[in-house]
């Protein structure tokens, strides 16, 4: 029987092979001597599969994977039996061939100094230049991480600090020698003070030692008399 048909009766010394057409969900692809039709191939969708081409009484089925998924494994030509899930290119990685129904998605390392920070980045991005920014590098950048940048320190801040700490350490003899200098004076006023204190009066006994004058009994008529201390 020729393709799209099966054998229904067997050819005799007296008759011919009697062929019928194949039902439908069946077919024969080349002249053959079948009894049955092959049962056509069902694209599983649990599988990741759709029709490409639907059967025919003359063809097989033919199935390709659903967006997202690739051929595996592939008996006949135009038709998948095992369809796999794309790959995702990683942060870090670039992707360098999408993704089809029979290939799976191509992707390698960012080169040194590029990272990329997303899944499936067609294309790596230059580590910042801090220097072109008047920054300093702070921290490395590495394939899914930029560089960190910062300002710059003061460029006198190394010949600034021992100048501040010098000045501080002579302030503070200053004022040591200031605080000693107050007590020593203040202490020698102090003393003199004491001093003038212990010395007797000039004019305190003087001041004891007169009396109001006394009725005159003196024999020298007209001087006035005192009595003595």
């Amino acid at each position: 029987c020729s393709e799209g048909r099966r054998v229904l009766r067997h050819c005799t010394s007296a008759t011919n092979t009697v062929c019928v057409s194949c039902e439908p969900g069946w077919f024969t692809e080349h002249p053959n001597g079948l009894r049955v039709c092959l049962k056509c191939r069902k694209c599983s969708p649990g599988n990741h599969m759709q029709v490409k081409e639907p059967c025919h009484y003359t063809k097989n089925t033919k199935c390709t994977c659903q967006p997202g998924f690739f051929c595996l494994y592939q008996p006949e030509a135009d038709s998948c039996d095992v369809c796999v899930r794309h790959a995702i290119s990683p942060p870090g990685f670039r992707v360098t061939r999408i993704g089809t129904k029979t290939h799976d998605v191509g992707f390698e390392p960012c080169p040194p100094g590029t990272f990329s920070l997303k899944e499936m980045s067609f294309s790596c991005t230059n580590w910042t230049n801090c220097s072109e920014k008047g920054l300093i590098q702070i921290r490395e950048g590495n394939t899914t991480c930029d560089v960190l940048c910062g300002p710059q320190p003061p460029r006198n801040l190394g010949l600034g600090l021992p100048l501040i700490l010098s000045s501080l350490l002579l302030f503070l003899a200053l004022l040591v020698t200031l605080i000693v200098w107050r007590k020593g004076k203040c202490s020698m006023k102090a003393i003199d003070k004491k001093k003038v204190g212990e010395e007797p009066s000039c004019t305190g006994p003087e001041k004891e030692c007169m009396v109001k004058p006394i009725q005159e009994t003196n024999p020298h008529h007209g001087q006035p008399s005192y009595a003595n201390c």
